[in-house]
């Protein structure tokens, strides 16, 4: 996968919808601290997740979207999840697998992010609102 820098990260999930059964579904993962949400570094990470594992693909109705903080802390709501998983270090270093983070530390994660990287401006004006609920 493409190699990506701090100012470039893009939080993805992989979402499905499905208006004629009024479902949502989003791409998780099993834990030792229970189901987690996969965030991406970006679509291209997405994508690439969806190539070599099979899973969450397209054909599933699974298509890659950006989020802010606010709209996570919103996906982990309504799927009652309060783990998240990323297949992918962000730093761009190598990694030896899935880093799992508590709710709370995913978004203590995030705003250091923001505060850290002018790429993650975008970020900073959903901090202010975003609950870390139960599980952080």
């Amino acid at each position: 996968m493409t190699q990506v820098t701090m100012e470039t990260l893009e939080p993805t999930v992989l979402y499905r919808m499905d208006p004629e059964h009024d479902r949502q579904s989003t791409a998780t993962v099993p834990t030792e601290i229970g189901e987690a949400l996969i965030v991406f570094r970006g679509p291209e990470d997405a994508r690439g997740y969806q190539r070599t594992t099979g899973k969450h693909t397209d054909e599933e109705g699974f298509k890659p979207v950006n989020l802010s903080g606010e709209e996570i802390s919103g996906v982990l709501d309504i799927h009652g999840l309060s783990v998240v998983a990323m297949p992918e270090p962000w730093t761009g270093e190598a990694s030896s697998g899935v880093d799992v983070f508590s709710r709370g530390n995913f978004f203590r994660f995030l705003e250091e992010c923001a505060l850290a990287s002018p790429g993650f401006a975008w970020l900073r004006l959903a901090w202010h609102h975003v609950p870390t609920g139960p599980g952080s």
